[in-house]
């Protein structure tokens, strides 16, 4: 039945559950929806993530 209302858009595909299980981790509390595929979060949060860190490492890595 779920394949059945994916296929009309009703429901979410398998590729979408995975980015909505994603989205609902939350990790900033700081996060808000504020539009229409609009998300905000405060800077300071957004560094602190593992991913921002990781990131940022492999940034200075390639900087120097």
């Amino acid at each position: 039945m779920s394949k059945l209302l994916a296929f009309f858009g009703l429901a979410p595909n398998d590729e979408q559950k995975e980015v909505l299980k994603h989205l609902r981790k939350k990790e900033a509390a700081s996060m808000r929806v504020v539009g229409r595929g609009t998300l905000t979060m405060n800077a300071e949060d957004a560094r602190s993530t593992e991913k921002s860190k990781a990131f940022i490492d492999k940034i200075d890595r390639l900087v120097g």
